[in-house]
Order: structure tokens, then sequence, then C-alpha cells
């Protein structure tokens, strides 16, 4: 009976015992299981974040290069020949620009209008450089998002894209301390285009590309106009007239009320009251002088006439 019950108790611990290394073991074991599903997790999230991210960058870009190349042949496919010996034309956008930092990023793309001519003949498009000039700005290029297109033969119906160049630039903080409307703005980011090349005799040659033939067409200002005070005062005019024929607006006969206070008038009135009296003291005084020299002449008529 002895040895039955130690052999009972041994064989009671021995299963405790491994009973309590299982438990150990599972309890060692889970954290770290979990800890590594818990990092498998996150770099999977992370992973699909960023591809995600990714993703998104590159359709923005693609739909941007999209619609740029589209409104940019649009709107230079209306002209037949080109302003400057070099044959070609600028289409400048700009694709996002921060008011408050004076942070922007340009599109500029050089199409191929017409033949070049002049100091431009025989020179390969590859070859011409572009340069541009800020009148209150500095940028820099992408060069990730720099791009040259060579074409052998040109088609006379479609400008034809030679090169494309994105820039990021910053608007000088002198000149963000005044009123940022919208013409100042355009005038700000608007660059001067300068076209560079050696001609076949080794000889360097520039010319001014104009940036009004197709700028803005889209993105940032696509949708506004910039118009001039005439221009402003003509709209006003023509709305108003507008409003009148419509009956929306009464016909107000001009000159018949005054519609603001009137200081003009009042100086005016002033300056006249006391021209007037000076005039009519001047008179007053010229009429008592007149009756005191004719009581004089008088006086002495009669003292000739005396008795001796």
């Amino acid at each position: 009976m002895v040895w039955k019950g130690a052999a009972f108790v041994s064989l009671f611990a021995a299963s405790a015992l491994a009973g309590g290394m299982d438990h150990v073991m599972g309890g060692m074991m889970n954290p770290r299981s979990t800890m590594l599903e818990t990092r498998l997790d996150d770099t999977t999230e992370d992973s699909l974040q960023r591809r995600q991210t990714s993703t998104t960058a590159d359709t923005n870009m693609t739909q941007w290069n999209t619609d740029t190349s589209g409104a940019c042949i649009s709107a230079l496919s209306q002209l037949t020949v080109a302003s400057n010996p070099s044959g070609t034309a600028v289409c400048y956008n700009l694709f996002s620009l921060d008011t408050n930092a004076g942070t922007f990023m340009a599109d500029l793309r050089l199409f191929q209008i017409s033949t070049p001519s002049s100091d431009f003949a025989g020179i390969p498009p590859e070859d011409i450089s572009v340069g541009l000039m800020y009148s209150g700005a500095s940028v820099s290029p992408v060069s990730q998002s720099n791009q040259t297109q060579t074409t052998a033969k040109r088609q006379s119906s479609t400008p034809t894209l030679l090169q494309t160049y994105m820039f990021v630039g910053q608007i000088d903080q002198a000149q963000m301390a005044q009123p940022m409307t919208m013409g100042v703005l355009e005038a700000l980011v608007m660059p001067t285009v300068t076209l560079t090349g050696k001609n076949p005799g080794g000889q360097q040659v520039s010319t001014n590309v104009s940036s009004n033939e197709a700028a803005f067409v889209n993105g940032i200002f696509s949708n506004e106009v910039v118009m001039s005070d005439f221009s402003l005062a003509s709209l006003a005019v023509e709305n108003i007239t507008a409003q009148m024929v419509n009956g929306t607006v009464a016909f107000v006969l001009p000159g018949v009320n005054i519609l603001i206070f009137p200081v003009g008038l009042i100086l005016t009135s002033i300056w006249l009251v006391i021209g007037v009296g000076f005039y009519a003291f001047g008179t007053y005084e010229r009429y008592n002088y007149r009756d005191m020299y004719r009581s004089r002449k008088a006086r002495e008529g009669q003292a000739g006439y005396a008795r001796i």
C-alpha cells in the first residue's frame, strides 16, 4: 500500500508539473506570437498606405498630364505660325499655389508650331535650352519630372510636344507684403521664357517666347479671368444697362440729387464768398474815393471865383 500511494503521488506530481510547464510555455509563447502578428499587421497596413498614396499621386500626375496636354494643344492649335524664329510656343500652367507661404509648382511645355527660321534654322529641338526669369519669384527644376521628346517629322495640323519641365518656386517675401490680388499673383508667377541654342555655324542664338499664347489653361487660374479697370467698368455698365432694360432697377437721372456729401461744393462756396467779399469791398472803396475826388474838385473850383 505504501508503494502504491507513493506511485500515485509521483504520477499526480508528474502530471501537475507537465500541466504547469504547458501553462508556462503557453504564457511565454502567446505574447510572442501576438506581438509577431501585430508587427505583421502594422507592416501590412503601412505598406498598403504607402502603396495607396503612391498610386494616388501617380493617378493625379497622370490625369494632370492628360488634361494639360489636351488644353495646351487646344489653345496652341489656333496658331498657324510661331511668333519667334524658333518656331516654338510655350504652354505655362500652375499645378499648385500656396498663397500664404508663396510656394508654387509650375508646368512648362515647349511645342513646335512652325518650321524654325532665321538664326534657329537647322538647330535640333534637343539642343535648345529653356531659361526662365521671374520678376518676383525664384524657381528650381524638378529633375524627376524633366523629359525631352524629339520628333523627326512634325505634323502640320497639331502642335508637337518637344520638352516638358516641372519647376518648384518661391515668391519673394518682399512681394508678399503687398495686397495679393489675383492679378498681382499672376504677374509674380508669370515668367519670361528665353530659348538659347547654337546654330550649325557654332554661333549662340537666343530669342524670347511669349508666355501669353497658352498660359493658365489648366490648374490654378484656369477658371479665372483677369480684367483691366476699363474692362471692369465696361462690364459694370453693361450689367446696369441690362438691369434697366429688364426693369430690375429704376432709371435715376444723373445730376438731380446729391448722393454724396458735397465737400467740393462747400469749399467752392467758401472761396466764392471770400472772392465776392473782396470785390465788394474794393468797389465800395472806389465809390468813396470817387465822391471824395469830386468834392475836392468842387471846392477847388469855388476857390477860383473869390473876390479881391
